[in-house]
């Protein structure tokens, strides 16, 4: 996956001109929130953050000892930063954070989105709807880590990841790429499908209820799932209506493909441990318009997260220090 280097450069220019920037923060004092709008360096925050409602923030280096809230239509972009609290994203709000801990949560509640990547690591990450936002929101996770994943709307892509357990409950799609979950993965209710690829899960892998394409392994294909996947424990497939692609696997339990229509394509190159409890026909070569369907999912990803990051910076910039 190419995306974490392209986009990280986005920020380069920018960086160097507040990276240097080293300030003392005064004693802790409860109760208090630092405003954020514009741009802040390597300074410790003894307080909470708030990035407030249209507003732009970026931070390079800084560390916030706090929680942090971004407000609807307000952006925020970390980079080398620590947070030690949780991250609540509102209405319309946008979170992107390179190569920074998180020690809480981030909460989405009908945000525009949320990227991570280059390292940065969090605790629970979650996607939920909220009465009034205008979009779907969306989650992405590049080269980045989180003890577990929530997602029930929008837009879910990982891509060399380390996770804990995945739920992904009526999203458009839950695309993962050459990443580890040290749980379970359960996807339902995608309306543009799912694809696990070049990917280990310790536990279970539940797909179910897809109107769109649902790939597992899916086969050796030129730059597409080159490598298999490893599922510690069943892999289930059930009730698609949008094709389902089951190649290259590594089972340790069962596999169950039923009540699939079109009925499952099922490949000769899956080992499997456990039971197998199939409705299936010969693995064909993936359609085109398959495999196209998931590429522009990295490709709406890749120019939305520039488009994003690129607005976040300048309007930052342009706004003066923050603190």
């Amino acid at each position: 996956m190419k995306l974490g280097s392209k986009i990280a450069a986005s920020t380069a220019t920018a960086a160097l001109a507040i990276g240097g920037v080293t300030l003392m923060a005064a004693p802790a004092q409860a109760d208090l929130v630092t405003v954020c709008s514009g741009h802040g360096g390597a300074v410790t925050l003894p307080t909470d953050l708030k990035v407030p409602a249209g507003a732009s923030c970026f931070l390079d280096g800084t560390v916030i000892q706090g929680d942090v809230t971004v407000e609807g239509d307000a952006n925020l972009h970390v980079l080398g930063g620590q947070i030690d609290g949780e991250v609540t994203v509102s209405s319309n709000g946008y979170f992107d954070a390179s190569d920074t801990s998180v020690e809480g949560n981030v909460v989405n509640s009908g945000s525009y989105g949320t990227y991570l990547e280059e390292g940065t690591s969090v605790a629970g990450l979650s996607a939920t709807a909220a009465e009034g936002a205008d979009n779907d929101g969306f989650v992405f996770v590049v080269d980045a880590s989180a003890s577990s994943i929530d997602a029930q709307v929008g837009e879910l892509y990982v891509s060399g990841a380390r996770l804990g357990g995945v739920s992904a409950d009526g999203t458009e799609y839950a695309d993962i790429f050459d990443s580890v979950v040290r749980g379970d993965l359960s996807v339902s209710g995608t309306s543009s499908g799912a694809i696990l690829c070049d990917s280990e899960v310790l536990g279970d892998a539940t797909y179910a209820d897809a109107s769109g394409p649902v790939a597992v392994g899916a086969g050796e294909q030129d730059g597409f799932c080159s490598s298999v996947n490893y599922v510690d424990g069943d892999l289930s497939v059930t009730g698609v209506s949008g094709g389902v692609y089951i190649d290259n696997n590594i089972v340790g339990g069962d596999l169950t493909t039923a009540q699939n229509s079109p009925t499952a394509q099922v490949g000769d190159n899956n080992r499997v441990r456990g039971g197998i409890i199939t409705e299936e026909v010969a693995m064909r070569t993936m359609a085109a318009e398959v495999t196209a369907e998931f590429e522009e999912h990295e490709d709406e990803l890749e120019e939305t997260v520039e488009e994003m990051r690129s607005e976040t910076v300048e309007e930052a910039m342009e706004a003066g220090p923050a603190f």
